[in-house]
């Protein structure tokens, strides 16, 4: 039995020619799943960087958290000491309030260090005084005794892309708080102005 061989017409009666088109067709592919893969992978790095940055400023709110607990609860006294230069914080337990005779050997309880996802930019207590204002300011100290913070105001961070993200110490009873923005703080009020 013979076979025939049966070519394969078109409409008008043009044999079919489809090889071209389909290497084009596999590049088109190809492509859209590079397009795709790239896109998903910058999605997935900025994803990852806001993750690595918000643990990162969670974890010192929970710090300044913890000190103003840890001192309301009992008589020692704590200090959350933020360092420009290094990039981290220290939180210490100590015996004085006064940084004369802080003793540099007293106890380290947490020292950490910040990635690259997290930049320490600037200090405004809520006496007015701005760590941006001392060009040679190295550090910023928070002091939380048993009847509150020493000095409220706010920290200002940077994420990685550059964007404002404030940490709000409130003196006295407010938690701790992590707002986006670069926010306003409240300013201790004269007793004059309070009404009671």
């Amino acid at each position: 039995m013979r076979q025939r061989h049966i070519r394969k017409t078109s409409i008008n009666g043009r044999r079919k020619s489809g090889g071209g088109f389909v290497l084009i067709e596999m590049l088109m592919v190809v492509g859209l799943i590079g397009l795709m893969a790239v896109v998903a992978m910058v999605s997935f790095r900025a994803m990852w960087g806001n993750l690595r940055f918000k643990r990162q400023a969670e974890e010192l709110v929970r710090v300044f958290q913890m000190a103003y607990n840890a001192a309301a609860e009992n008589d020692r006294r704590y200090a959350v000491v933020l360092d420009f230069t290094e990039q981290s914080f220290v939180l210490r337990e100590f015996k004085s309030l006064d940084l004369e005779t802080m003793d540099p050997d007293e106890a380290i309880i947490q020292t950490t260090y910040f990635s690259e996802a997290l930049t320490l930019d600037y200090v405004l207590y809520d006496d007015l005084d701005d760590t941006r204002d001392y060009e040679n300011m190295t550090q910023a100290r928070f002091l939380a005794g048993h009847s509150g913070w020493q000095n409220g105001g706010k920290v200002v961070l940077l994420d990685e892309d550059g964007m404002p993200w404030t940490i709000l110490i409130h003196r006295f009873a407010k938690p701790v708080e992590l707002f986006k923005g670069d926010v306003d703080i409240d300013l201790p009020q004269d007793a004059e102005d309070v009404p009671f």
